[in-house]
């Protein structure tokens, strides 16, 4: 193969590289608070948002009583998706746990062998419906303990904490499907400021709606702002390039993302605040502003690793015996483009196949096409890579051919370097002239390549990221066992069967490839599916058994163009 040829070979490759483990480093941070938008961002200078104000009962002579101290109760809310708990502890929520998702699929460990990166794990199976799997949970207190939806109030004259007991409506909701239901939690701070968190649950979402009502019956105008929480807590949770962890929002219809243990102090959002949320990769729990332009939002990290999202709507002039209302659509669930777009909140796009997006999402949805009928995962990607190859059989092709055709001139190619070794100019003229006259392109192996690699880059980020991989098994066991292998496309090979199987095909279709005139460089290229191997040991397997199957199918069309159509 041509110098030039192999120059454009290792390029693409190490261009494919850095999108797979560097495009993350490579997004554009946020930009830094200037110091107008941290002025603006002071609730004292901020406008008021507009709120619904209005007169209520006559203002009490003296300020109201609250509840007398009693135990704080929980309140659980069942739905066909989740169970979800309120302490009435500061009206927060508990535990927020999803029914059609597991924490973990149930095994049982036999042995277990690592030696530095390669770690090598052998496990029972065990059925998650007989061995008490645990459903997915999304709430997680740190160790300040803070919990999500927590609500405060500061102003000028007045603060309220969030840990004041609040009195729930009623002791449980359960909703069939179909049905829609809300709980009411009404806490009446000492000096007479009255809160009341309205939940709108409904069966059939992740979605509920919160609105919150401030009645001032303080003798005293009220000026501040209003605080909700959203927490998260990732100090237990493993971070790998497949599972992001940190903050996502969007602001100004602008994706933000910042990864957890990388705050180093309180941050300030100003502008539109379309959504924010905590994101662990497969699942985010969001909170929407909604007719609030005004809300700031603030994010601060708690050591070891806690991140405390706020979203601040300042009130003015709440007088005596006003009431003003504040609404909020909040989202905890999973980042299926099935449960997020149909909300119409923007929150699909917190699910992100980088920059090739475009192309990710329409690979998203053939892929489920293809599961629909299969009920498996992993035969849907099997079809999607044939489908693929299929749709660049004709460049693949022309690139074998056109290697072939090079490795058939390296003879005249040898001799026309060595004749002009010392005459660069004329040698690149003659080469150039030997090219056209067998009608040959040098660079003919590697164009096809790089046209392909956006696909495969976006099929990358896809088989990493799409919640749908997540748990979904290809085949659970080794055959006539009980021994745990393709149980979880999202994760990596436990048994290592597929890299390594993969890594032999490689080596297969490497020895096949036409080889470069250049014995270094032969040896060179030969190191690649090694190097290859090694990468893809801890890669998911959904992704592995993809590039294994394209391996295979590559391998094919090549004896195809080798011993029919050259």
């Amino acid at each position: 193969m041509e110098k030039r040829a192999l120059l454009a070979l290792a390029l693409s490759f190490a261009v494919f590289m850095v999108f797979l483990f560097f495009g993350e480093k490579l997004k554009k941070p946020s930009a830094p608070e200037t110091p107008a938008a941290k002025s603006a961002a002071k609730p004292e200078t901020s406008p008021a948002p507009p709120v619904e104000a209005r007169p209520a009962a006559p203002a009490r002579p003296a300020a109201a009583r609250p509840p007398a101290a009693r135990p704080a109760k929980e309140v659980v809310v069942e739905t066909p998706l989740f169970r979800a708990v309120f302490t009435e502890l500061g009206g927060r929520l508990k535990s927020f746990q999803l029914k059609k998702y597991w924490q973990a699929l149930p095994t049982t460990p036999v042995t277990r062998f690592q030696l530095g990166p390669v770690d090598f794990e052998v496990e029972r199976y065990l059925d998650p419906e007989k061995n008490g799997a645990v459903p997915k949970e999304l709430v997680r207190a740190g160790k300040s303990q803070d919990l999500p939806l927590s609500l405060r109030w500061e102003g000028k004259n007045l603060a309220v904490p969030a840990l004041l007991p609040y009195q729930a409506s009623q002791p449980q909701l359960t909703l069939k499907p179909g049905e829609s239901a809300t709980l009411h939690l009404t806490c009446v701070s000492p000096e007479g400021l009255t809160f009341t968190k309205s939940f709108t649950f409904r069966s059939d979402s992740y979605s509920f709606d919160l609105a919150v009502k401030v009645a001032n019956r303080t003798r005293q105008p009220l000026e501040g702002h209003l605080d909700l929480d959203l927490t998260a807590n990732y100090a237990e949770e493993e971070s790998s390039r497949y599972n992001f962890l940190g903050f996502h929002a969007s602001i100004n219809h602008r994706l933000e993302e910042i990864k957890t243990h990388s705050l180093k102090e309180l941050k300030t959002f100003t502008g539109k605040i379309d959504w924010a949320g905590l994101d662990e990769g497969y699942f985010l729990t969001a909170m929407v502003p909604l007719a609030a332009p005004k809300t700031l939002l603030t994010l601060k990290e708690i050591p070891p690793g806690s991140m405390v999202a706020t979203l601040r709507s300042p009130l003015e002039a709440l007088a005596p015996g006003q009431e003003a209302q504040l609404s909020y659509a909040l989202y905890f669930g999973p980042k299926d483009l099935n449960d997020l777009k149909p909300l119409n909140l923007g929150l699909e796009r917190s699910v992100d196949f980088g920059w090739f997006d475009l192309l990710g999402k329409p690979l998203l949805y053939v892929l489920k096409f293809f599961d629909r009928y299969t009920h498996n995962y992993g035969w849907a990607i099997i079809i999607l890579t044939f489908l693929i190859r299929l749709v660049f059989f004709y460049p693949n092709h022309k690139s074998y051919a056109s290697m072939k055709a090079m490795q058939k001139l390296q003879p005249r190619v040898a001799e026309l370097r060595q004749k002009y070794k010392d005459d660069r100019e004329t040698m690149n003229k003659e080469l150039m002239g030997l090219y056209r006259t067998f009608k040959v392109n040098p660079l003919g192996g590697c164009l096809p390549m790089v046209l392909q690699l956006p696909v495969f880059i976006a099929l990358y980020n896809v088989l990493g990221y799409a919640i749908e991989l997540r748990h979904a098994p290809f085949i659970s066991t080794l055959p006539f066992t009980d021994i745990v292998w393709l149980s979880d496309l999202s994760a990596k090979d436990p048994l290592l069967i597929t890299p390594l199987i993969m890594g032999a095909t490689m080596f297969v279709q490497q020895k096949m490839t036409p080889s470069p005139g250049d014995p270094t460089q032969a040896k060179m290229m030969m190191f690649l599916p090694l190097i290859f191997t090694f990468l893809f040991l801890n890669f998911a397997s959904g992704l592995v058994l993809y590039w294994l199957v394209n391996n295979v199918l590559s391998i094919i069309q090549q004896h195809y163009t080798n011993k029919y159509l050259t």
